[in-house]
Protein backbone atom coordinates (compact mmCIF):
# COMPACT_ATOMS: atom_id res chain seq x y z
CA UNK A 1 0.00 0.00 0.00
CA UNK A 2 2.76 2.43 0.94
CA UNK A 3 4.58 1.63 -2.31
CA UNK A 4 1.49 2.59 -4.30
CA UNK A 5 1.20 5.89 -2.43
CA UNK A 6 4.88 6.71 -3.07
CA UNK A 7 4.58 5.81 -6.75
CA UNK A 8 1.42 7.90 -7.16
CA UNK A 9 2.99 10.92 -5.46
CA UNK A 10 6.10 10.56 -7.59
CA UNK A 11 4.13 10.47 -10.87
CA UNK A 12 1.89 13.36 -9.75
CA UNK A 13 4.91 15.49 -8.91
CA UNK A 14 6.97 14.66 -12.01
CA UNK A 15 4.34 14.87 -14.76
CA UNK A 16 3.08 18.49 -14.35
CA UNK A 17 6.54 19.86 -13.78
CA UNK A 18 7.96 18.05 -16.82
CA UNK A 19 5.12 19.33 -19.02
CA UNK A 20 5.53 22.87 -17.71
CA UNK A 21 9.28 22.77 -18.30
CA UNK A 22 8.79 21.49 -21.85
CA UNK A 23 6.33 24.29 -22.64
CA UNK A 24 8.60 26.95 -21.15
CA UNK A 25 11.64 25.61 -22.98
CA UNK A 26 9.79 25.52 -26.31
CA UNK A 27 8.41 29.06 -26.05
CA UNK A 28 11.42 30.78 -24.46
CA UNK A 29 14.41 28.71 -25.55
CA UNK A 30 17.76 30.34 -25.09
CA UNK A 31 16.62 32.53 -22.22
CA UNK A 32 18.85 32.52 -19.15
CA UNK A 33 15.86 33.03 -16.91
CA UNK A 34 14.08 30.06 -18.48
CA UNK A 35 17.19 27.92 -18.07
CA UNK A 36 17.35 28.93 -14.42
CA UNK A 37 13.74 27.96 -13.84
CA UNK A 38 14.36 24.60 -15.50
CA UNK A 39 17.40 23.98 -13.29
CA UNK A 40 15.46 24.94 -10.16
CA UNK A 41 12.60 22.69 -11.26
CA UNK A 42 14.96 19.77 -11.79
CA UNK A 43 16.54 20.35 -8.38
CA UNK A 44 13.10 20.38 -6.79
CA UNK A 45 12.13 17.20 -8.61
CA UNK A 46 15.33 15.45 -7.53
CA UNK A 47 14.75 16.65 -3.96
CA UNK A 48 11.21 15.26 -4.02
CA UNK A 49 12.45 11.92 -5.37
CA UNK A 50 15.19 11.73 -2.73
CA UNK A 51 12.70 12.63 -0.02
CA UNK A 52 10.25 9.98 -1.16
CA UNK A 53 13.02 7.37 -1.33
CA UNK A 54 14.19 8.35 2.16
CA UNK A 55 10.64 8.08 3.52
CA UNK A 56 10.22 4.70 1.91
CA UNK A 57 13.58 3.54 3.31
CA UNK A 58 12.68 4.74 6.81
CA UNK A 59 9.35 2.96 6.53
CA UNK A 60 11.12 -0.30 5.66
CA UNK A 61 13.65 0.14 8.49
CA UNK A 62 10.82 0.94 10.92
CA UNK A 63 8.94 -2.16 9.80
CA UNK A 64 12.04 -4.33 10.33
CA UNK A 65 12.68 -2.83 13.78
CA UNK A 66 9.08 -3.38 14.82
CA UNK A 67 9.33 -6.99 13.71
CA UNK A 68 12.56 -7.45 15.69
CA UNK A 69 11.03 -5.82 18.77
CA UNK A 70 7.97 -8.02 18.51
CA UNK A 71 10.21 -11.06 18.20
CA UNK A 72 12.33 -9.99 21.20
CA UNK A 73 9.22 -9.25 23.25
CA UNK A 74 7.87 -12.68 22.44
CA UNK A 75 11.11 -14.20 23.76
CA UNK A 76 10.71 -12.27 27.03
CA UNK A 77 13.55 -9.76 26.53
CA UNK A 78 13.26 -6.26 28.07
CA UNK A 79 12.90 -3.56 25.45
CA UNK A 80 14.30 -0.12 26.21
CA UNK A 81 12.69 2.51 23.98
CA UNK A 82 15.24 4.48 21.98
CA UNK A 83 15.04 8.19 21.45
CA UNK A 84 14.72 9.02 17.77
CA UNK A 85 17.13 11.33 15.99
CA UNK A 86 14.34 13.84 15.38
CA UNK A 87 13.51 13.95 19.10
CA UNK A 88 17.18 14.54 19.89
CA UNK A 89 17.45 17.38 17.35
CA UNK A 90 14.20 18.94 18.52
CA UNK A 91 15.25 18.82 22.15
CA UNK A 92 18.65 20.30 21.32
CA UNK A 93 17.19 23.20 19.33
CA UNK A 94 14.17 24.04 21.44
CA UNK A 95 15.37 22.94 24.90
CA UNK A 96 11.76 22.39 25.79
CA UNK A 97 10.97 20.75 29.09
CA UNK A 98 8.29 18.04 29.10
CA UNK A 99 5.20 18.80 31.18
CA UNK A 100 5.90 15.92 33.55
CA UNK A 101 9.33 17.45 34.35
CA UNK A 102 8.21 21.05 34.89
CA UNK A 103 8.59 20.61 38.63
CA UNK A 104 12.37 20.65 38.09
CA UNK A 105 12.31 24.16 36.64
CA UNK A 106 9.77 25.62 39.04
CA UNK A 107 11.02 28.84 40.69
CA UNK A 108 10.43 29.92 44.28
CA UNK A 109 8.34 32.92 43.23
CA UNK A 110 4.75 32.76 44.34
CA UNK A 111 2.25 35.44 43.35
CA UNK A 112 -1.11 34.71 44.90
CA UNK A 113 -0.71 31.04 44.15
CA UNK A 114 0.76 31.61 40.68
CA UNK A 115 4.14 29.89 40.32
CA UNK A 116 6.79 30.79 37.70
CA UNK A 117 8.67 28.36 35.46
CA UNK A 118 12.24 28.97 34.32
CA UNK A 119 11.34 27.75 30.84
CA UNK A 120 12.62 28.65 27.39
CA UNK A 121 10.62 30.19 24.57
CA UNK A 122 7.87 27.95 23.12
CA UNK A 123 9.13 25.40 20.57
CA UNK A 124 6.84 26.75 17.85
CA UNK A 125 8.41 30.24 18.27
CA UNK A 126 11.94 28.85 18.01
CA UNK A 127 11.07 26.78 14.93
CA UNK A 128 9.72 29.91 13.24
CA UNK A 129 12.92 31.70 14.16
CA UNK A 130 15.07 28.92 12.67
CA UNK A 131 12.88 28.96 9.57
CA UNK A 132 13.53 32.68 9.08
CA UNK A 133 17.28 31.99 9.31
CA UNK A 134 17.06 29.30 6.64
CA UNK A 135 14.90 31.52 4.44
CA UNK A 136 17.33 34.44 4.79
CA UNK A 137 20.21 32.21 3.66
CA UNK A 138 18.22 31.01 0.65
CA UNK A 139 17.27 34.61 -0.17
CA UNK A 140 20.87 35.75 0.10
CA UNK A 141 22.15 33.01 -2.20
CA UNK A 142 19.37 33.34 -4.80
CA UNK A 143 19.12 37.13 -5.00
CA UNK A 144 22.55 38.46 -4.03
CA UNK A 145 25.21 35.79 -4.49
CA UNK A 146 24.25 34.11 -7.77
CA UNK A 147 21.64 36.63 -9.03
CA UNK A 148 19.32 33.81 -10.02
CA UNK A 149 16.22 35.96 -9.61
CA UNK A 150 15.79 39.75 -10.08
CA UNK A 151 15.61 42.13 -7.16
CA UNK A 152 12.69 44.48 -6.68
CA UNK A 153 14.09 47.35 -8.76
CA UNK A 154 15.06 45.05 -11.63
CA UNK A 155 11.70 43.30 -11.47
CA UNK A 156 10.01 46.71 -11.59
CA UNK A 157 12.05 47.65 -14.68
CA UNK A 158 11.17 44.35 -16.35
CA UNK A 159 7.50 44.91 -15.56
CA UNK A 160 7.66 48.39 -17.13
CA UNK A 161 9.19 46.90 -20.28
CA UNK A 162 6.48 44.24 -20.45
CA UNK A 163 3.78 46.87 -19.88
CA UNK A 164 5.16 49.05 -22.68
CA UNK A 165 5.25 46.07 -25.03
CA UNK A 166 1.65 45.25 -24.12
CA UNK A 167 0.70 48.89 -24.70
CA UNK A 168 2.27 48.85 -28.15
CA UNK A 169 0.44 45.64 -28.96
CA UNK A 170 -2.80 47.21 -27.74
CA UNK A 171 -2.21 50.29 -29.88
CA UNK A 172 -1.56 48.09 -32.88
CA UNK A 173 -4.80 46.24 -32.22
CA UNK A 174 -6.68 49.54 -31.90
CA UNK A 175 -6.06 50.30 -35.57
CA UNK A 176 -8.88 47.84 -36.32
CA UNK A 177 -11.28 50.34 -34.71
CA UNK A 178 -10.46 53.07 -37.23
CA UNK A 179 -13.20 54.07 -39.66
CA UNK A 180 -13.97 57.01 -41.96
CA UNK A 181 -15.42 59.03 -39.07
CA UNK A 182 -12.50 58.68 -36.65
CA UNK A 183 -9.43 58.35 -38.89
CA UNK A 184 -6.65 60.88 -38.35
CA UNK A 185 -3.65 61.54 -40.55
CA UNK A 186 -0.47 59.91 -39.25
CA UNK A 187 3.07 61.23 -39.38
CA UNK A 188 4.75 58.12 -37.99
CA UNK A 189 7.65 57.11 -40.23
CA UNK A 190 6.95 53.38 -39.96
CA UNK A 191 3.28 53.82 -40.82
CA UNK A 192 4.08 56.15 -43.73
CA UNK A 193 6.57 53.59 -45.01
CA UNK A 194 3.86 50.95 -44.81
CA UNK A 195 1.58 53.27 -46.77
CA UNK A 196 4.27 53.76 -49.44
CA UNK A 197 4.66 49.99 -49.79
CA UNK A 198 0.91 49.50 -50.16
CA UNK A 199 0.67 52.35 -52.69
CA UNK A 200 3.48 50.88 -54.80
CA UNK A 201 1.91 47.41 -54.68
CA UNK A 202 -1.80 48.21 -55.06
CA UNK A 203 -2.27 51.78 -56.30
CA UNK A 204 0.63 52.52 -58.64
CA UNK A 205 -1.00 50.61 -61.51
CA UNK A 206 -3.78 53.18 -61.84
CA UNK A 207 -2.10 56.26 -60.32
CA UNK A 208 1.57 55.80 -61.39
CA UNK A 209 4.38 55.14 -58.88
CA UNK A 210 4.97 58.89 -58.49
CA UNK A 211 1.23 59.59 -58.13
CA UNK A 212 0.96 61.48 -61.43
CA UNK A 213 -2.16 59.60 -62.51
CA UNK A 214 -2.94 57.13 -65.29
CA UNK A 215 -6.34 55.48 -65.35
CA UNK A 216 -6.93 57.03 -61.96
CA UNK A 217 -6.62 60.75 -61.16
CA UNK A 218 -3.49 62.67 -60.25
CA UNK A 219 -2.63 62.33 -56.54
CA UNK A 220 -0.14 65.20 -56.39
CA UNK A 221 -2.32 68.23 -57.16
CA UNK A 222 -4.95 69.98 -55.04
CA UNK A 223 -7.93 68.87 -57.12
CA UNK A 224 -10.10 66.05 -55.80
CA UNK A 225 -13.19 64.37 -57.17
CA UNK A 226 -14.44 62.91 -53.89
CA UNK A 227 -12.85 65.27 -51.36
CA UNK A 228 -9.26 65.80 -50.28
CA UNK A 229 -9.57 65.43 -46.51
CA UNK A 230 -8.07 62.36 -44.77
CA UNK A 231 -11.59 61.12 -43.99
CA UNK A 232 -12.70 61.62 -47.62
CA UNK A 233 -9.66 59.79 -48.96
CA UNK A 234 -10.07 56.97 -46.41
CA UNK A 235 -13.72 56.59 -47.41
CA UNK A 236 -12.78 56.45 -51.11
CA UNK A 237 -10.15 53.76 -50.47
CA UNK A 238 -12.46 51.78 -48.23
CA UNK A 239 -15.59 51.72 -50.39
CA UNK A 240 -14.03 52.40 -53.79
CA UNK A 241 -15.71 54.02 -56.80
CA UNK A 242 -17.24 51.07 -58.69
CA UNK A 243 -18.64 53.23 -61.52
CA UNK A 244 -15.13 54.53 -62.24
CA UNK A 245 -13.49 51.13 -61.99
CA UNK A 246 -11.93 51.55 -58.51
CA UNK A 247 -12.62 48.56 -56.29
CA UNK A 248 -13.31 48.58 -52.58
CA UNK A 249 -10.18 47.76 -50.59
CA UNK A 250 -11.76 47.06 -47.19
CA UNK A 251 -11.68 43.31 -47.80
CA UNK A 252 -7.96 43.34 -48.66
CA UNK A 253 -6.54 46.06 -46.43
CA UNK A 254 -6.91 46.52 -42.70
CA UNK A 255 -8.19 49.82 -41.29
CA UNK A 256 -4.63 50.68 -40.29
CA UNK A 257 -3.31 49.94 -43.77
CA UNK A 258 -5.96 52.16 -45.38
CA UNK A 259 -5.07 54.97 -42.99
CA UNK A 260 -1.38 54.54 -43.76
CA UNK A 261 -1.80 54.71 -47.54
CA UNK A 262 -4.16 57.69 -47.29
CA UNK A 263 -1.67 59.49 -45.03
CA UNK A 264 1.19 58.65 -47.41
CA UNK A 265 -0.71 60.28 -50.30
CA UNK A 266 -1.43 63.45 -48.32
CA UNK A 267 1.97 63.74 -46.61
CA UNK A 268 4.43 62.41 -49.20
CA UNK A 269 2.77 62.77 -52.61
CA UNK A 270 0.84 66.02 -52.26
CA UNK A 271 2.78 68.94 -53.74
CA UNK A 272 5.36 66.83 -55.57
CA UNK A 273 6.06 67.08 -59.30
CA UNK A 274 5.47 63.79 -61.15
CA UNK A 275 7.17 62.99 -64.45
CA UNK A 276 3.98 62.99 -66.53
CA UNK A 277 1.16 64.49 -64.46
CA UNK A 278 -2.43 64.00 -65.49
CA UNK A 279 -4.63 67.08 -65.86
CA UNK A 280 -6.50 68.18 -62.72
CA UNK A 281 -9.87 66.54 -62.08
CA UNK A 282 -12.61 67.50 -59.69
CA UNK A 283 -12.66 70.59 -57.51
CA UNK A 284 -9.89 72.50 -55.79
CA UNK A 285 -9.68 71.36 -52.20
CA UNK A 286 -8.85 74.00 -49.60
CA UNK A 287 -8.20 72.63 -46.10
CA UNK A 288 -10.67 73.81 -43.49
CA UNK A 289 -7.95 75.28 -41.29
CA UNK A 290 -6.72 77.45 -44.16
CA UNK A 291 -10.25 78.64 -44.84
CA UNK A 292 -10.74 79.61 -41.18
CA UNK A 293 -7.43 81.50 -41.18
CA UNK A 294 -8.43 83.38 -44.32
CA UNK A 295 -11.79 84.31 -42.83
CA UNK A 296 -10.14 85.47 -39.64
CA UNK A 297 -7.64 87.54 -41.62
CA UNK A 298 -10.38 89.08 -43.73
CA UNK A 299 -12.41 89.95 -40.64
CA UNK A 300 -9.35 91.45 -38.95
CA UNK A 301 -8.54 93.47 -42.03
CA UNK A 302 -12.09 94.78 -42.23
CA UNK A 303 -12.01 95.80 -38.60
CA UNK A 304 -8.70 97.62 -39.12
CA UNK A 305 -10.04 99.48 -42.12
CA UNK A 306 -13.12 100.56 -40.16
CA UNK A 307 -10.91 101.70 -37.29
CA UNK A 308 -8.70 103.69 -39.69
CA UNK A 309 -11.71 105.42 -41.17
Amino acid sequence: MFRKIIFTLLIASLAPAAIAQTEVASTQSGSIETLLYIVIGLVLLISIVVLLVAIYTLFIVRTILMQEQAKAKAEGAEIVPEVSIWEKISKSLTRATPVEQEVDILLDHNYDGIRELDNHLPPWWKWLFYLTIVWSMIYLVVYHVFDWLPLSDEEYTNEIVRAEAALEASRAAMTDLIDETSVEITSDATELENGATIFARQCAVCHQPDGGGNVGPNMTDQYWIHGGDIKDLYRTIKYGVPEKGMISWQSQLSPGDMRDVASFILVELQGTTPANPKEPQGELYVPQETTEEQVTTEETGTEEEVSAE
